[in-house]
């Protein structure tokens, strides 16, 4: 069999890699793709970016010199990584643990300590996607090459960018209760994990398995899984923060004739995306009602107002984009025939709507009769079947920061489709959890990602810089002296 790393990582990077498109998606779908590319052109001017010494900003001093430490998973050090961070966190006298776990594996954590224990999480993964062909980069993927209103290199997106805005909100509250002698009102952990693109098994879950002394302060964690849907800077459409994401069960089969998965793959396949059996979950409800609105087509804005409609009616269904069908219903997504040394085997990746029994989707998709002869090996996880509320007071703070710096911009919750991010594993242990992105990361920078034509990851520094401040504003509302109490 392949080994767990080898699966796990060929698993992640599917979803990644869908993610990414998915994003794309939502401007091209919008606008055209070739007219969104055209865009660029305003996002210099809007931000004015070369009246600004980026190079000399602190904020993105810190995030090049954390790009610049290789952190990929393997060939990496991802306790480099920690250690950078933590240095900055000795040095204005905030206490530091560092745990190895095995040999590239790390859990790092900083409390400050506010009146109220329950702690406001800022969590962030170590580890980034590994570079198989640097060669083929415009810019050398660890060195953080500053171009123009970007910075190039592994970790840019995903996501040393937010971990350094995290590091800034956590330091300025920690600086201000210093020198005012006063406590914040809830407390803040500072927290970073490996091995969240190879499935966290030595980071999130092994935190919350080994150090449940910590864990029961979680009273809230904010993470990665945020989007912003733009047609050009300064016109948002969308700005989502994230609070569900579908349950992935991982299905492996094995053969000893290829012709048989091949077979089974390709039924599978053809069957794996249905248009009836539709499912319109509370949280899907929920995500639709504020995002059906800023459609810009009237079509999708009549479909999506009615889902249940909707879900009944699979004609008018199959006429929207791949992305919003996917909320709607489990999904199973079959790897290639890899070979092995008994034979051979198919990974599946089944997706799972919240609140949907595991058993029974499995039983449906992969009854007896299909995998008749196979063997077959399941792997629940065990990460949450539910969202996080949407009345917590972390997302009416994130709300109410955005549109102090965007008026009028929408904002709300977002359900992104085949994607996984740490925030699943917390919820599952009954702690509310959102992805957050503070920064005006619009589609050309997805763009890059999702069509992999310079493989260069990249950020716009005028959203990054102002999205450091937005993060410390954010923090400073949930947890500074005045922070309102949690519901």
């Amino acid at each position: 069999m392949t080994p767990p790393t080898q699966l796990a990582r060929r698993r992640r990077t599917s979803a990644r890699a869908a993610l990414y498109a998915a994003l794309a998606l939502l401007a091209a779908v919008t606008a055209g793709f070739w007219t969104w590319l055209g865009r660029v052109g305003p996002l210099v001017e809007v931000f004015d970016w070369q009246r600004i010494d980026y190079e000399s900003h602190p904020a993105v001093a810190l995030l090049s010199s954390y790009i610049a430490v290789d952190t990929s998973m393997p060939g990496g050090d991802p306790p480099a990584g920690a250690e950078l961070l933590a240095g900055h966190l000795r040095a204005a006298g905030v206490p530091v643990t560092i745990e190895r776990v095995g040999e590239l594996d790390v859990v790092m954590w900083a409390i400050l300590e506010g009146d109220d224990p329950g702690a406001v999480v800022l969590h962030h993964h170590v580890d980034v996607e590994p570079v198989d062909r640097p060669e083929r980069w415009s810019y050398p993927p660890f060195e953080a090459t500053i171009e123009g209103p970007w910075l190039y290199g592994r970790g840019a997106f995903d996501m040393k960018s937010v971990a350094v805005a995290q590091l800034e909100a956590f330091l300025r509250l920690a600086r201000r209760s210093a020198e005012t002698g006063r406590r914040p009102a809830r407390s803040v952990i500072y927290l970073a994990t490996s091995g969240e693109e190879i499935g966290s098994d030595l980071g999130m879950r092994w935190l919350l398995r080994w150090h449940p002394e910590l864990v029961e302060r979680f009273a809230v964690v904010l993470t990665e899984g945020g989007a912003v849907e733009g047609r050009e800077q300064g016109d948002v459409k969308y700005w989502g923060t994230e609070f569900v994401q579908k349950r992935n069960v991982a299905v492996t089969v094995c053969g000893d004739r290829r012709e048989r998965l091949d077979g089974l793959r390709r039924e599978l396949i053809a069957e794996g995306r249905p248009l009836t059996g539709l499912v319109v979950s509370p949280e899907l409800e929920a995500f639709l009602a504020h995002y059906a609105p800023t459609r810009d087509r009237d079509d999708w804005r009549r479909l999506l107002a009615d889902p249940h409609r909707l879900a009944r009616d699979p004609v008018a269904f199959s006429r929207l984009p791949a992305y919003l069908r996917s909320l709607f219903r489990n999904e199973v997504v079959p790897f290639p025939v890899t070979e092995t040394d008994g034979g051979w085997e198919m990974e599946l990746s089944i997706h799972l709507v919240p609140g949907a029994d595991p058993a029974e989707v499995l039983a449906e998709m992969l009854p007896a009769w299909r995998l008749h002869g196979l063997g077959v090996t399941v792997e629940d996880e065990g990460a949450a079947d539910h969202g996080s509320p949407l009345d917590h007071p972390v997302m009416e703070e994130i709300e109410a920061v955005l549109a102090e710096h965007y008026p009028g911009m929408p904002a709300g919750p977002i359900y992104l489709p085949w994607t996984i991010t740490d925030a699943r594993f917390v919820r599952a242990r009954g702690v509310p959890a959102y992805g957050f992105s503070p920064f005006m990361v619009l589609t050309p920078e997805v763009l890059n990602l999702a069509t992999q034509r310079t493989l260069n990851e990249r950020i716009a520094l005028p959203g990054f810089v102002e999205g450091v401040e937005i993060y410390a504003e954010l923090l400073e509302r949930i947890a500074g002296p005045e922070a309102p109490g949690d519901q």
